[in-house]
C-alpha cells in the first residue's frame, strides 16, 4: 500500500500470468492509482534484477522472460527491497500446488484460511 488506495502487488505464476487468453511467463505487477513515475521506476528495478519482455496492458505490467525464483531467501530480499525502496508495508502470499481439500480443513500450514489457497492449472 502506497496511501489509501493506491497499491501494487508484484507477482509470479508457475503457469503464467494470464495476458488475454494466453498466460505470459514471467514477474508481472498490478497496480492502482500509484504515479506513473513510480511505474515506471518499479519497471526498470524488476527489469534490470530479474530481466524479460516488458508488456502492458492496462494496470498491469508483464516481463515476459524473467528470471523466474521461489527461493525464500530471493523472495524476502526482494520484499525488504520494495518495502525500503517505496516506503510502504509488504504482504507475502505463498500458494501451494497438490493442497488437498483435507489439509485446507485442518490448516496444516498454519496459515490465514485466506492465505491457504489452491493453485489453479494444469497437472
Amino acid at each position: 500500500m502506497q496511501g489509501e488506495y493506491q497499491h501494487f502487488g508484484i507477482f509470479w505464476f508457475k503457469y503464467g500470468t494470464p495476458f488475454d487468453k494466453e498466460p505470459l511467463h514471467g514477474l508481472s505487477f498490478y497496480y492502482n492509482e500509484v504515479a506513473q513515475n513510480t511505474i515506471q521506476n518499479l519497471t526498470e528495478y524488476l527489469r534490470k534484477r530479474y530481466g524479460g519482455k516488458i508488456f502492458l496492458k492496462q494496470n498491469r505490467v508483464f516481463l515476459q522472460g524473467s528470471r523466474e525464483f521461489s527461493d525464500a531467501k530471493e523472495i524476502a530480499t526482494l520484499a525488504n527491497e520494495v518495502s525500503i525502496k517505496y516506503n510502504g508495508p509488504v504482504e507475502l502470499t505463498v500458494e501451494f500446488e497438490k493442497v488437498s481439500q483435507e489439509e485446507q480443513e485442518k490448516n496444516s500450514f498454519g496459515l490465514p484460511v485466506s492465505k491457504a489457497l489452491p493453485i489453479t492449472g494444469p497437472d
